[in-house]
């Protein structure tokens, strides 16, 4: 029967990182319903193994030999790290992204050792919990930009310095209540990565400055931070 809960535990893992993945593909995210789901098994593979693997080597070796399940499990939660680094850096033109998507990630790896150590409410609460923050999350950091007056956005723009000068003298003008700060990435083959950062005038919202952005020609990408 326990060789029986330990697949119960795996697959049930599985589920539920399919299930994250799902909500992130349906975002477009790299980091798709099989990531999700082979990081959730695989870290409740990794916790059964920790907490029962080794009772084999207790029948042979002295009694007051101890298993600590916890060593091999706190590698899980340090190696995760890589994947999520992963998808912030592996991005183009040096914009960061993905951090959203990092985290879940993590928290992936989490619930794959709830269920890997049998604490199944544990992983189904953190699985709602991630599933709440990554859907309901998107609107409410939709509304704290809109409330807050402080502006940053990262832009790719063909052109040279003179058509940055441009664009951001033309954003001093009508939407920042002081000048506009800026920060060069990349430049180079007739193309600008930067980020664009500032305080808005009273009336005006990060809705309007990227809707502007997008209305120009030269620019090519743009993320709002």
């Amino acid at each position: 029967m326990l060789r029986i809960d330990w697949c119960f535990r795996m697959l049930l893992a599985a589920l539920c990182g399919g299930i994250i993945g799902f909500e992130r593909k349906s975002k477009a995210k790299n980091a798709g319903i099989r990531t999700h789901a082979l990081i959730a098994v695989g870290a409740a593979m990794v916790m059964i193994i920790s907490k029962y693997g080794f009772f084999d080597l207790i029948k042979i070796t002295h009694s007051n030999w101890a298993v600590d399940p916890s060593r091999i499990a706190a590698q899980v939660v340090s190696g995760i790290g890589f994947l999520g680094a992963g998808t912030i850096i592996n991005r183009h033109d040096e914009i960061i992204d993905g951090l959203s998507t990092a985290a879940g990630i993590w928290v992936t790896g989490a619930i794959g050792l709830a269920y890997g150590s049998g604490l199944y409410s544990i992983g189904v609460i953190g699985t709602f919990c991630v599933l709440l923050t990554e859907v309901i999350g998107k609107y409410m950091d939709q509304f704290a930009l809109r409330q807050g007056k402080d502006f940053s956005c990262f832009i790719q723009l063909t052109g040279n310095i003179d058509t940055l000068h441009s664009i951001i003298e033309h954003l001093d003008q009508k939407y920042f209540k002081s000048p506009l700060k800026y920060a060069i990435y990349d430049y180079g083959n007739g193309k600008i990565t930067c980020q664009l950062y500032g305080e808005l005038k009273a009336s005006i919202s990060s809705e309007h400055v990227f809707t502007y952005l997008t209305k120009v020609e030269e620019i090519q990408n743009i993320e709002l931070e």
